[in-house]
């Protein structure tokens, strides 16, 4: 199980140097030691230059070593603190109705943490700008995803921002080749997988639409199309798991998250249009 994000950043990492295969390999086993030991202690524990160090820093996007610790330092408090084993199969038959609770409490408690501690705020930032400047604005997921992507676009459309939210696949792609270089496509997909997926990107790319992608931190054939990425919390297997708890909770909190940005900039203007719909929902 990964048991929290910036492991997985990176254990995500592409195109490393041996060198830098080396030092993943003891941040993962020693996270701990890692922590404690100087970057002169680090290099000579294992066997890489101090350079090497940094590099691997800057591919993470961190600031410096101290940030680094203290991502990792986090990151082992809220494994400490979760009393989950596996996010898979987080209940057990011998559970009592209450511990049930209990149980998915501590996923969607982890499941917060890990979405909030992936995210880029220069992500948020550049999603909610490609919002604003779209001319229409689609999403585009399949099976339990369109649920959220609805309540998304009941969110906007109550302050005055139409959304498409298409969703057989025949649809899909015809709204794809109707996008153009000034509207936004708003792609939900866990790990790429699906044919249609990976079509509706060509047909967006090939039209120039910007495409904000939200995915799991598991390298996909998707990323390589996307203008902006948001990361999903991806403790959670594709199938093998009772159900998506931490999936459905963390697609949430991110589109949630897009609406509340959105709504934030224009907040006056935006809180008058959506009085004036519940008004206007209300005439007799």
């Amino acid at each position: 199980m990964m048991y929290t994000n910036i492991f997985t950043k990176i254990n995500n990492l592409d195109n490393l140097t041996n060198s830098e295969v080396k030092l993943v390999k003891f941040i993962s086993d020693h996270p701990e030691e890692f922590v404690n030991l100087k970057p002169k202690e680090i290099a000579a524990k294992t066997y890489i230059s101090i350079p090497t160090i940094y590099r691997l820093i800057n591919k993470l996007g961190i600031s410096g070593i101290n940030d680094f610790k203290l991502e990792i330092k986090s990151a082992l408090t809220n494994k400490d603190n979760a009393n989950i084993d596996d996010f898979n199969f987080p209940i057990l038959p011998t559970d009592s109705q209450y511990e049930v609770m209990l149980r998915l409490k501590d996923v969607y408690f982890q499941t917060i943490n890990d979405t909030i501690d992936l995210s880029n705020p220069n992500s948020l930032v550049n999603a909610t700008i490609l919002l604003e400047k779209a001319k229409t604005i689609s999403i585009f997921t399949s099976a339990g995803n369109i649920f959220f992507a609805l309540n998304f676009k009941f969110q906007m459309q109550e302050i005055g921002i139409e959304i498409n939210v298409p969703t057989e696949e025949y649809s899909q792609r015809l709204t794809a080749t109707n996008c153009s270089d000034n509207d936004l496509a708003i792609v939900i997909s866990f790990g790429g997988r699906g044919m249609n997926a990976e079509k509706i990107c060509k047909i967006l790319k090939n039209n120039n639409t910007s495409i904000l992608l939200i995915t799991s931190t598991i390298p996909n054939k998707l990323n390589k199309y996307a203008n902006t990425t948001i990361y999903m919390s991806s403790y959670e297997e594709h199938y093998n798991k009772i159900s998506s708890f931490s999936t459905r909770l963390t697609l949430l909190f991110i589109l949630d998250t897009l609406y509340a940005n959105y709504f934030r900039r224009n907040y006056d203007k935006n809180y008058k249009l959506k009085i004036q719909k519940y008004n206007a929902l209300s005439l007799k």
